[in-house]
């Protein structure tokens, strides 16, 4: 039997994965607290001491959702990836707060409450402990869990909290707060272009086109992302044409040229599909000469009568001796 997990709440609704709800950690978790509350969920739903009805259910989410998730703060880089994504999605929440929809109760006395860190800790903690206990409702725990943490990061970040170091307050004058995570995204999108070129490089287009989309989730508007990503689908055409390759190619590629009309990479994908698209057409042998007019083909009878005896000619000129 498979199993499929849906979430549609929280977090999960911005396209994205959240390994905290799934886990039932909170945002802030350090690395220990992670790995303690693995453990115990890993201990709870193995096979040889699980107690749940359907151990076959607790297989798929051990399998499926909670190792994977902690596989993402166990790995450095994957860790750190996934941290700098949270900061992302704070300041996106800004300005896409309003038209998401909190559903528990819990998650919206977070909005309102003044003191909202201490709310959340503890909404946390006491959803996590009956998180596990009760498989057919999981996904309406890693639910709540998720929506916890979506209001959380929301609150923070309109606080002027965010991430910033605590000991470290922005002073007024020239340098202001927004310049440095701006630098901190753009080395951070510049790592996942050099990791899809990579991929690209071994053929791997499947994983660089999910290094650019991941890249594209931080930086919805940037050219070279989509440019890139359009060579990735045309470099996919070729080891596997599909009508969606070449169409996403043109989507991507019309994207970043709309972005910057001078952005090379979309510039050479560009290149590719107008060669592309005037293969078919020129690909068929055109007649080198043009078929005989109406005119002609009257002379040309005409004359093979004249030279094969037909004709009045003919019919008479046979009689003469």
């Amino acid at each position: 039997m498979s199993f499929s997990f849906d979430f549609n709440r929280g977090l999960f609704t911005l396209d994205f994965s959240d390994h905290h709800a799934i886990l039932g950690v909170a945002i802030d978790a350090e690395a220990k607290a992670i790995r303690k509350r693995y453990l115990k969920i890993a201990r709870c739903l193995h096979p040889d001491v699980c107690q749940a009805d359907n151990r076959e259910l607790a297989q798929a989410v051990l399998s499926k959702l909670v190792n994977p998730a902690y596989s993402k703060f166990s790995n450095e880089r994957e860790a750190s990836d996934y941290t700098i994504l949270l900061r992302m999605l704070a300041k996106r929440l800004q300005q896409e707060y309003s038209r998401i929809e909190i559903n528990s109760a819990v998650a919206k006395r977070l909005i309102e409450t003044n003191n909202y860190d201490a709310l959340y800790h503890k909404a946390i903690s006491e959803l996590a402990e009956q998180q596990y206990q009760d498989l057919n409702h999981i996904e309406d725990y890693i639910g709540q869990l998720s929506e916890l943490n979506l209001v959380y990061l929301y609150r923070r970040e309109q606080q002027n909290k965010g991430w910033a170091q605590p000991s470290k307050r922005p002073s007024p004058g020239p340098t202001t707060a927004p310049p440095p995570p701006r630098a901190s995204t753009n080395t951070f999108v510049e790592q996942y272009l050099q990791r899809a070129r990579s991929l690209m490089e071994q053929k791997n287009f499947a994983q660089a086109r999910k290094e650019l989309q991941d890249a594209l989730k931080l930086e919805p508007e940037n050219s070279r992302c989509h440019g890139l990503m359009a060579l990735v689908y045309l470099k996919q055409q070729e080891v596997q044409p599909t009508k969606v390759n070449v169409t996403m190619a043109n989507s991507h590629t019309t994207k970043a040229l709309k972005l910057d009309p001078k952005e090379p990479l979309a510039l050479e994908a560009r290149k590719t599909l107008t060669r592309m698209m005037a293969r078919p057409s020129g690909s068929g042998a055109k007649p080198k000469s043009k078929p005989p007019k109406k005119s002609d083909k009257t002379k040309s009878k005409s004359k093979k009568s004249d030279q094969g005896g037909g004709g009045l000619f003919g019919l008479f000129g046979n009689k003469k001796k």
